[in-house]
């Protein structure tokens, strides 16, 4: 009880406090990362909107030079010009969680939660129970939480405390640089370390796939079926045989620089044995992965909401998920990638390697399969025409 009088008499102090409707504050992955669809928000708004206030706060000193460096605001959350920043802003726009900007500002503050993708998995139900206090104080803020499709959203949303969020069906920012073919040849929305990165993939002149599965209760999302790392060689000489390379990236949660709770530092064995390996390349924890989406000929997924943003490239995509029937079973999809027909299926990294050597035999006739279930798919979770202008519109 006491401790919800001191947030209400925060909340109080906060709401004193005159907002600047031109300010707008964004954050990443508590404050660890520049990057999904708060960056790309972020820059959007930076390039076509010159009168809003835009506002990168990050506890990392890397992000903050780096944005400075290219004339753009940055500062650490603590700072006196970060807490004013974060003190006025009209809206604090983020990915995952409120210390994403500021634990505590943000989570009494006009907020609007992007989220990190469609996902294509359930999740399991969580039962909050929200005090009157907070209650009363929710609904007197305004905050959203954005998805493209309200029957897909329901699983998620159902996570939050009740009258905490509204839904505001919108596109994901992150999603502008796949749908625009003239933004993929521009750079605004990439680092510069990402730029150097593509460049490089692109002088091997090689067929690129792209590995990225999602996070699994046990923190060893890659591989799950192998039994000897042996195996991983078999996979490298087949690559090497049909010209291609393995691009991959883990998942946040498995990153040993993200300091997740969830980290399971096993995951290390097989990340150093694939390094060692000559055809595959690994995404740094920093990238945005729809940054790099452009490179990838096939993409290599599970149930990750990575199949759902590559839809825009209507390119294939392999569901390599050898525990399918088991996760179906115990966890549960919200949209099911075979069901739905729109992918190949590997259920071993046998099938893998068997599906890359048909890609690199036949391209045309890899590309066409599943192409009208793709559009198929891709136009249930992203509405034709669904942009980006509701979240614009609060703004303004």
């Amino acid at each position: 009880m006491i401790l919800d009088i001191l947030k209400f008499l925060f909340f109080l102090f906060l709401k004193i406090i005159p907002k600047n409707k031109k300010v707008l504050v964004f954050g990443d992955r508590g404050g660890r990362r520049y990057a999904d669809n708060s960056r790309h928000l972020f820059i959007y708004l930076h390039l076509n909107f010159k009168n809003f206030t835009c506002v990168w706060i990050s506890k990392d000193i890397n992000v903050i030079n780096y944005l400075r460096g290219n004339k753009l605001r940055a500062y650490h959350p603590n700072s006196p010009i970060g807490l004013f920043y974060c003190l006025i802003a009209k809206y604090h726009i983020f990915n995952f969680v409120e210390d994403d900007i500021h634990k505590y500002i943000t989570q009494f503050s006009n907020s609007i939660l992007l989220w990190h993708g469609v996902l294509p998995k359930k999740l399991k139900s969580l039962e909050i129970n929200t005090s009157y206090i907070l209650k009363k104080i929710y609904k007197n803020l305004n905050k959203y939480f954005v998805y493209p499709e309200k029957n897909l959203a329901e699983n998620i949303f159902a996570r939050f405390p009740k009258d905490k969020y509204k839904l505001l069906i919108s596109n994901l920012p992150r999603n502008l640089i796949l749908s625009n073919k003239d933004l993929q040849k521009k750079d605004y929305y990439r680092t510069t370390n990402e730029i150097k990165f593509l460049e490089e993939l692109k002088k091997e002149k090689k067929n690129v796939l792209g590995y990225f599965p999602t996070w699994r209760s046990d923190g060893l999302e890659l591989f799950r079926d192998i039994k000897n790392m042996t195996e991983l060689d078999k996979l490298d000489k087949v690559l090497k045989k049909n010209n291609s390379i393995i691009i991959v990236k883990q998942h946040m949660n498995s990153e040993k620089m993200d300091n997740n709770i969830l980290y399971n530092q096993k995951i290390e064995n097989i990340v150093d044995y694939l390094k060692k390996l000559e055809n595959f390349r690994f995404v740094k924890y920093e990238f945005d992965l729809n940054s790099i989406l452009e490179i990838c000929d096939v993409l290599i997924s599970d149930y990750s909401g990575v199949i759902l943003d590559y839809l825009y490239l209507n390119r294939p995509i392999v569901t390599y998920a050898p525990d399918y029937i088991s996760f179906k079973k115990y966890n549960g999809f919200n949209l099911d990638p075979l069901e739905n027909k729109f992918t190949y299926y590997a259920k071993s990294i046998n099938d893998l390697s068997t599906l890359i050597i048909d890609f690199n035999n036949d391209k045309e006739t890899f590309c066409s399969r599943h192409q009208e279930k793709r559009n198929e798919v891709k136009n249930r979770v992203f509405p034709a025409n669904l942009r980006i202008e509701n979240i614009i519109n609060l703004f303004k």
